[in-house]
């Protein structure tokens, strides 16, 4: 199978462990598809050296140096963030003409795009601004999925923003997209409720009633196979036992906690409802052992073939 897909590999925030670990995933073969690395020459040399890899084993498609490096291993700077957003467009902009068939995104920071002129949240939002669609953030492990209806927000922010929209667009977008990029042809939804006992009949709250049970209501009425409000504690318990095959959280760190419970080292960003096939491995830059050596692959290769798959089963 090797070359019949193409991936666009991003070097992430120069600082932090992303080149490194897509060099060891990539050096392991585990995708079955080529590979174009995004990013500076210099960037994609260092991280080898790191590594052990030499990257001029993959094609480069370079990015422009905003100035001489003056970031370090472990330290970012306005210039390692600018060079981690300019790959990413890059990257978008190959997979937008066809010149690969998915991107996988290595590890930046939510300040450096900021600080980069990016007002984006993080990658997905980023993403979204960049080729359209309804950009929907899935968490996948071997036995557990998660959608979020909202993504990066402050905890106090999050109850005026789980709305009967917002929950609906989350629920149809797990539905297609499930369908779409995993074959999954009839997915098994389980909603999460917002509060403790899904507010135990509006004693612990009352967005349940008013937008959660609702919004499950019309996607069933449409024929997509959902169920809730499930209360969190009981709803991961059955998802992971093999339940549901997604779950619909509301928030964060909901969803997240029981999935990397579960799946630390293994699980993947898949990005839902874009027009280009995006995944990305579901850690952060680790700035405390960039440079060492130490970080591991294990979630890069399993987003490279996540993507691998997810762009065989669209070209169909």
């Amino acid at each position: 199978m090797a070359g019949d897909v193409r991936i666009a590999v991003t070097c992430g925030e120069p600082a932090g462990i992303g080149a490194e670990v897509a060099l060891k995933a990539l050096a392991q073969g585990a995708s079955g598809a080529d590979a174009v690395l995004v990013g500076p020459a210099e960037v994609w040399a260092a991280a080898g050296t790191v590594a052990g890899v030499d990257p001029g084993r993959w094609p480069c498609h370079p990015v422009e140096m905003p100035a001489e490096p003056d970031w370090g291993w472990g330290r970012p700077t306005l210039r390692s963030a600018q060079v981690a957003v300019r790959a990413v467009e890059a990257a978008v902009d190959l997979a937008r003409a066809g010149r690969v068939d998915a991107v996988v995104t290595a590890p930046l920071t939510k300040e450096g795009l900021r600080a980069a002129g990016r007002p984006y949240p993080g990658h997905t939002e980023l993403l979204q601004a960049l080729c359209g669609g309804e950009a929907l953030m899935m968490l996948a492990g071997p036995r557990l999925r998660v959608v979020l209806v909202t993504t990066h927000l402050p905890l106090c922010r999050v109850p005026p923003a789980v709305t009967r929209t917002a929950v609906l667009r989350a629920v149809r977008g797990a539905h297609q997209g499930l369908r779409r990029d995993l074959g999954i042809p009839a997915p098994r939804i389980g909603v999460a409720a917002l509060n403790p006992h899904a507010g135990e009949g509006g004693v612990l709250g009352e967005e349940e009633g008013r937008e959660i049970a609702p919004a499950v209501e019309q996607a069933r009425a449409e024929g997509i196979g959902a169920e809730g409000p499930v209360p969190a504690d009981v709803l991961f318990h059955r998802a992971a036992a093999g339940a549901f095959d997604v779950v619909v959280a509301m928030y964060h760190d909901q969803g997240l906690g029981p999935l990397k419970l579960l799946h630390f080292d293994e699980a993947v960003n898949v990005t839902l409802g874009l027009p280009i096939v995006r995944t990305s491995p579901d850690h952060g830059t680790a700035f405390d052992i960039a440079g060492t050596g130490r970080a591991s692959p294990t979630s890069f290769r399993a987003a490279l073939r996540t993507a691998a798959e997810i762009a065989r089963r669209r070209r169909g």
